[in-house]
């Protein structure tokens, strides 16, 4: 009866253990400082440059954005989230910066609502955002899907993004820091 029990409590451990060590290992390879490769990437004018840096845990996540434009235009770009699936995240929003030449701002309510979850055990951080531009003719909803893919390697970090509003998917390619 002794051995039976030590084994049901060893067994009961290591059921405990398991999902432990798994949440250890899911979100660590993304996390870090990440690099824009310029050259093989979607254009992101007016930025010169820009790098995303990204603080994981299994259930948020956070993920800045430093973009540069010379060398006095520098700004930063903060989105944090739950990472469930189902929660929406308000983020505040100064600016639309992802094209500040074309006379669109960010709407009324200055926000973003984003939602998130880690997929392929991990390996990718999927972002929704939903937001409102405002442009001549008033506030326009978008809706913006991101995904964050690892490499195998995990050297490299590739982000595909779709906007509503464009007709083409844009690509990021970083490398870490």
């Amino acid at each position: 009866m002794k051995f039976h029990s030590f084994l049901s409590l060893g067994f009961t451990a290591l059921l405990l253990a398991v999902p432990a060590l798994a949440a250890d290992t899911t979100t660590t390879g993304l996390a870090g400082k990440w690099k824009l490769d310029v050259a093989r990437s979607t254009p992101i004018r007016p930025w010169d440059t820009m790098s995303v840096e990204i603080a994981a845990t299994d259930t948020t996540a956070t993920v800045t954005r430093h973009l540069a434009w010379g060398t006095d235009r520098k700004v930063n770009d903060v989105t944090k989230l739950v990472t469930d699936g189902k929660t929406s995240t308000a983020n505040p929003v100064g600016y639309w910066l992802d094209t500040w030449y074309t006379n669109i701002y960010i709407g009324a309510d200055h926000q973003k609502h984003v939602t998130g979850e880690w997929l392929d055990g991990g390996r990718i951080l999927k972002l929704e955002t939903n937001l409102s531009l405002e442009g001549q003719q008033g506030d326009h909803p978008v809706h913006v899907y991101d995904e964050f893919r690892l490499s195998a390697d995990g050297r490299t970090l590739k982000l595909y993004e779709l906007r509503s509003t464009r007709d083409e998917a844009m690509v990021y390619i970083f490398t870490r820091e």
